[in-house]
């Protein structure tokens, strides 16, 4: 939605440029006979009417502006402006950044009709013009300023409903996924938009398993659409090499093996660092024991208090991430898979029914732990949970529902 907003000042004051035809040129002074030229007492007299008219002119505008400081000169130029809402929030004049018509507007000189007849000025008289120039640009530029300082200050349309908000984190843009078989239509022309420090639920058919597998596909970078684009701000997925996207942009838990099995809790975020070929400030192994204590995994109920507590935990922890995930209970083996998918940071956490093998209880507390996930020290991040279970939705943000 757009609004056009015009500013006209006075026009043009052309009548107001002096008559310099009526000046006697230096030729004319040449060929003036000695008897026609006027006397010291008339030259003096003419000289205090020039000085009272500029006084008073002066004295007029200074009047001017410091009744009205908004006020428009003649010589302004109109200026217009569009002040956008919610969908582009931007201000342009004349429909562009503005910039070229302002250097524009700055570089002409207000007085083109008199050219010809300035074509005799000495230098004095230039550097007058160039003052002039100067004010004028000065002029202009306070116009537009103060005509839009006033839009906003009384406009409550403008403040009200004028929308600034960063690019989302997560983004489908008319993403459409054809059958390559039959050509049949999977997805098309989807549209959605996830923003930092939010979670999001989308309902997908839970009768419908390959348009909910193609969905997954496509958020975690696994599947490119066949039209339009996954952005994550204003990166396109095809422009990231799998590593940069799912080493560093976005932590998936997926539903079928999101976990090596093999493999104990703790290899498995070690593992999943290694490949992602970050830098971490702590020894890996470190990092791994931390984010598994984090997520309350392993962690043993006791009375004690302070340093000792926290080393009963910290040994319970590292005894238990030594165990292989296929001996750990699902509880545990979805802590697992949360530390996994934080592991290297992202900005975008990813989970396909993540409670899918849960009880109540313990799907609550597994999708609380992913809501506590949004924000850390250093960033918000966006939580997206891919189910078809209408309660596990209801305890997410917001619920996009795609069925």
């Amino acid at each position: 939605m757009t609004d056009e907003h015009t500013t006209t000042p006075a026009q043009d004051a052309d009548e107001a440029v002096t008559d310099t035809a009526a000046t006697p040129t230096a030729d004319d002074a040449t060929t003036t006979p000695a008897d026609a030229m006027p006397t010291d007492d008339n030259t003096a007299a003419a000289s205090s009417d020039a000085t009272a008219v500029t006084d008073t002119d002066a004295a007029c505008a200074t009047e001017a502006s410091a009744t009205d400081p908004t006020a428009v000169s003649d010589d302004a130029l109109s200026v217009t402006y569009t002040i956008d809402y919610d969908d582009a929030p931007s201000i342009a004049i004349d429909g562009t950044s503005g910039v070229e018509e302002l250097a524009e507007d700055l570089a002409a000189s207000p007085d083109d009709d008199a050219d010809d007849n300035d074509a005799t000025t000495d230098d004095a008289d230039a550097g007058t013009a160039d003052d002039a120039t100067d004010g004028d640009a000065a002029t202009l530029s306070a116009s537009v300023s103060a005509t839009l300082d006033q839009e906003i200050r009384h406009g409550s349309r403008d403040a009200d409903d004028a929308v600034f908000r960063a690019y989302p984190m997560l983004a489908f843009d008319g993403v459409g996924v054809d059958d390559r078989k039959t050509g049949e239509h999977i997805w098309d022309d989807l549209t959605l938009r996830c923003e930092a420090g939010r979670s999001y639920a989308i309902l997908v058919d839970r009768d419908d398993d390959r348009r909910h597998n193609t969905l997954v596909a496509m958020l975690t970078g696994f599947l490119t659409p066949t039209r339009g684009r996954v952005l994550t701000k204003t990166t396109s997925f095809a422009e990231l090499s799998p590593l940069e996207l799912r080493g560093h942009r976005i932590g998936a838990i997926l539903a079928m093996w999101p976990l090596r099995l093999e493999l104990s809790a703790a290899d498995n975020l070690i593992y999943t660092m290694d490949a992602s070929g970050r830098n971490f400030l702590k020894p890996i192994p470190v990092v791994a024991q931390d984010l598994l204590r984090a997520v309350g995994f392993g962690a043993a109920d006791t009375d004690d208090a302070g340093d000792c507590a926290d080393d009963a935990a910290a040994i319970e922890t590292a005894d238990r991430s030594r165990t292989r995930v296929r001996d750990l209970d699902a509880v545990d083996a979805a802590r697992v898979a949360v530390a996994r998918a934080i592991a290297n940071d992202p900005d975008i956490v990813i989970a396909d029914e993540p409670t899918a093998r849960l009880d109540d209880a313990d799907a609550a507390t597994i999708l609380d732990l992913l809501r506590a996930q949004l924000h850390t020290d250093a960033k918000a991040r966006t939580v997206i949970v891919v189910t078809a279970d209408p309660q596990v939705a209801a305890h997410l943000d917001e619920t996009i529902d795609l069925r």
